[in-house]
């Protein structure tokens, strides 16, 4: 497998309050996480490394055994416990800063997108909020994850098309976050984790919506499926999206499968 992540501030805004990591938590088992924070001057920032950073340790934890000579549980439930315990911990530590901040961060919060990959045995995505994890293979493109926002409920109950729910001045409107609420529910859901092939890579991406709310899914699956490097296609993408206005902070983490 072979990892690229860029992370970029956008042609209009003066702070980046995206952040992502790339954690080898056992050789072979890798964690991948985006966020992108919300909450106002420096409020988005700490809510959103915060929240990577408490994610990441808590997956470490709840991974690796207390005592070495044990063998970790990388079986299909115990991942998914520590996904979303994980992620319970990411939200209660968020929610307690802005708590304890005397109101100046009380609207702090983060989405979280993750890919957690059992190299050729398991994988997981993760979202809360709208990052989101597409799938790109052979010059397609699919969406792994379902946006919690007002434009998908929308789109849910058939108010909205998916074209118009891209274009909707609604469309920022999230209805799920880290940090927000005491408690937050995490999707997960299991993944292909087979390989692809040299004549048809198979590619993971984890974004914000500094990308795939300004340039469309198929301009995406175009970028991914040039020749390249992965450094190469992950700069063209942020590159991209800069040229498309670059409204808001772009990050973009892909995995070559």
């Amino acid at each position: 497998m072979k990892f690229y992540g860029k992370t970029d501030v956008g042609t209009r805004r003066t702070e980046n309050q995206d952040c992502f990591g790339i954690y080898e938590i056992l050789p072979g088992v890798t964690l991948l996480a985006v966020c992108d924070g919300m909450g106002g001057v420096a409020g988005g920032a700490i809510a959103s490394r915060l929240a990577l950073d408490t994610f990441a340790q808590a997956m470490r934890e709840h991974i690796l055994p207390d005592n070495p000579e044990d063998e970790p549980d990388l079986g299909s439930v115990g991942l998914r416990f520590s996904l979303s315990a994980s992620a319970s911990e990411a939200n209660r530590a968020v929610y307690k800063e802005a708590k304890d901040s005397d109101g100046k961060l009380e609207d702090m919060g983060t989405t979280l997108v993750a890919l957690l990959v059992v190299e050729n045995t398991l994988a997981y995505s993760l979202n809360i909020g709208d990052s989101r994890m597409y799938e790109i293979s052979g010059g397609k493109i699919e969406q792994l994850t379902k946006d919690h926002s007002y434009v998908q409920h929308l789109v849910d109950i058939g108010e909205l098309t998916y074209e118009e729910a891209q274009n909707s001045p609604m469309r920022n409107i999230i209805t799920r976050a880290v940090g927000i609420d005491g408690d937050v529910a995490a999707d997960i859901h299991s993944l292909n984790p087979a390989p692809g092939t040299p004549d048809s890579p198979r590619y993971l991406l984890l974004c914000t919506d500094g990308l795939c709310g300004v340039i469309s899914d198929d301009e995406i699956a175009e970028i991914v499926c040039a020749d390249g490097e992965l450094r190469e296609k992950t700069e063209k993408l942020v590159a991209a999206a800069n040229a498309a206005g670059g409204p808001d902070n772009i990050t973009v983490v892909i995995a070559e499968l």
